[in-house]
């Protein structure tokens, strides 16, 4: 616990990631999906010589260049200031794990920049030969990207055999890398598809762009399908026992699958529809409509990967509150305290004199003052006190001994919490602290 906490009110500090994280992933999705149909498009309208098609092309491709450079690049910085501050345990970890993945994920992220602007900006001043390579080549190294993240965020959810002495690779290619990278391929194929149709949905002045453009890309988007459904099988199987059994048990991870799967099925056939009927069913409502459903099943997708994971933040190597599994039993042996330097700072500065070995001398009042700060290091990692995972409402009908039982059975109360991190008093500081908060409920 070297870090200070950042507390979020209602939706607590880790539920703030997704709120930026998630429009990121599916622009950047849309970006790696879009610069293959993009480059595909551009090679099959210099094929045919097909002078306008072209010219849509060019103004799609200016819209393609603002979403994903201007808002993707934002929100990648954003990323990093919010995972910097609501977890940089976390963080630390997996920059230090992955300095060669990120290293080569940025030196992959400037040749994409670069070739995409060079698609843009040099559009009738090289031959369509040159021209189609830029845009495989922006594919291509905005693919790579894709993989070297999809590798990184896969570990949290499953390391597998890696060990801490291990290296890169062991962490990179980890049980779900290749599930992942498929479903992750599929689905920004699928959500560039649908982006593009309602794009070209505006279009009336010439049907047959449209019509070419919406059977070009559901052809693209009916692969991608295929991909999405052979790397979700391969996900599940691949999903550790304590990531099934919080999608079994908990019933917002039941609704978003779910919801997910029925979205899933309701892109399948309008896609199907639109590579059978080319662009006779294509307007703008309902482009929009299969976009947003095409972006909740990108965002469920994300949320279950994410929920999933409780009570780890890396599988069996870091916990929820920001602690390494080997630094567990010092912390039950130690105290919860003793091993959390800010969490001392606060206890002093709320004049409670806290130093370990005074514990047991604390007077009432003091002890849960103790049980406020262990609280907030150790339980809003996952909790607020209302809203999102709100802890007043989750306690408000229980009795004092229940609490207490409840606390000292932690991970037993509800698998997706992490075991007890400190000694039986500071345990039952905490039980007095939340015992305080029921009764002012009340």
């Amino acid at each position: 616990m070297e870090f200070p906490l950042w507390y979020v009110p209602f939706i607590t500090a880790p539920m703030l990631i997704p709120l930026v994280a998630v429009p990121h992933v599916i622009v950047a999705q849309f970006a790696v999906g879009a610069g293959i149909l993009l480059a595909d498009l551009v090679r099959r309208a210099h094929r045919d010589r097909d002078a306008d098609a072209l010219v849509y092309l060019r103004g799609l491709a200016r819209s393609f260049i603002l979403i994903t450079v201007v808002f993707g690049a934002v929100t990648g910085v954003g990323i990093w200031w919010t995972i910097g501050l609501t977890s940089p345990e976390t963080t630390s970890a997996l920059i230090h794990i992955f300095v060669f993945g990120w290293a080569a994920e940025w030196t992959a992220f400037i040749v994409e920049i670069a070739a995409a602007f060079a698609f843009y900006y040099l559009w009738d001043d090289v031959t369509p030969r040159e021209h189609i390579i830029m845009g495989w080549i922006y594919a291509g190294a905005a693919w790579v990207s894709l993989v070297l993240i999809t590798g990184i965020t896969s570990f949290m959810l499953t390391t597998g055999d890696w060990q801490p002495e291990q290296g890169f690779f062991s962490a990179f290619f980890n049980p779900s890398f290749l599930p992942q990278t498929l479903l992750r391929t599929g689905g920004s194929i699928v959500i560039a598809a649908l982006g593009i149709e309602f794009h070209v949905s505006f279009r009336s002045e010439r049907s047959d762009i449209k019509d070419f453009v919406v059977r070009a890309v559901s052809q693209w988007a009916t692969a991608g399908m295929v991909l999405i459904a052979l790397g979700g099988v391969w996900y599940i199987l691949t999903m550790p026992d304590h990531a099934i059994l919080n999608l079994m048990r908990a019933p917002i991870l039941l609704a978003m699958t779910a919801l997910n799967f029925a979205v899933t099925l309701v892109v399948i056939a309008a896609l199907a529809w639109g590579l059978a009927s080319g662009a006779r069913w294509l307007t703008p409502p309902g482009a929009l409509l299969l976009l947003l459903a095409g972006a909740v099943a990108t965002t469920t997708g994300e949320f279950i990967r994410e929920g999933a994971r409780k009570p780890y933040r890396i599988e069996n190597y870091l916990i929820a509150p920001g602690v390494l599994i080997k630094q567990v039993p010092a912390f039950q042996r130690d105290g919860f305290v003793a091993h959390s330097r800010w969490l001392r700072f606060y206890l002093r500065k709320a004049a409670t004199a806290a130093e370990p070995a005074d514990l047991a001398t604390f007077k009432k009042s003091s002890r849960t003052k103790v049980g406020e700060g262990i609280f907030q290091y150790h339980c809003t990692s996952c909790h607020a006190f209302y809203g999102y995972n709100g802890i007043i409402p989750i306690i408000y009908p229980w009795t004092p001994e229940l609490i207490a039982d409840a606390v000292r059975n932690l991970h037993r109360t509800n698998p997706a919490m992490p075991p007890w991190l400190g000694t039986a008093a500071e345990r039952d500081f905490l039980a007095a602290y939340l015992v305080q908060l029921n009764h002012e409920a009340h």
